[in-house]
């Protein structure tokens, strides 16, 4: 029984002795591969840094029709998917209103297949704007009513991009 204990005794030591060498190169091997990978990372973040897409900025002003001013002067600028607008009420104040949020970009509008729509706040049900630029109208901004469909008036409810 002894020489089983003993036999039995040598051989877990071995196999300690071993296992922790073999930890050790593990750990080695990790950190060179852990080395490697930080260079490989680092490679591949200076490329997407050189290559990243640029912003697209599009800005569009006008006047458009106010019911109780004598126009809103707007400046709406696109970058992105985001948007800043700013209104100024003419003859009532000279104090622009500014918001700024997320936009959302649509192909297409009713029969103009290549028309892009830009929604303004999608995701408020009650300060979502909504304007289309039309293929037959390239450089315009149409203001479309709270159903989107354009405004049917004599009045002006289109900006102009800025070049």
């Amino acid at each position: 029984m002894n020489k089983i204990f003993h036999f039995f005794f040598v051989g877990m030591t071995t196999i300690t002795i071993s296992s922790c060498q073999n930890s050790g190169k593990t750990s080695t091997s990790t950190a060179i591969d852990t080395a490697a990978m930080t260079d490989t990372l680092s490679a591949a973040n200076k490329t997407t840094q050189s290559t990243a897409i640029p912003a697209i900025q599009t800005r569009y002003t006008g006047t458009v029709p106010c019911a109780d001013c004598e126009g809103i002067k707007t400046v709406l600028t696109l970058v992105n998917e985001t948007y800043s607008l700013e209104e100024t009420y003419l003859g009532k104040s000279d104090q622009a209103i500014q918001s700024k949020g997320p936009m959302l970009i649509e192909r297409g509008y009713e029969k103009d297949n290549d028309a892009t729509l830009y929604i303004l706040n999608p995701d408020s049900d009650t300060e979502k704007r909504y304007f289309v630029r039309l293929t037959a109208q390239p450089g315009k901004l149409i203001m479309l009513d709270k159903d989107q469909k354009i405004i049917n008036s004599k009045l002006n409810y289109t900006l102009s991009e800025e070049k």
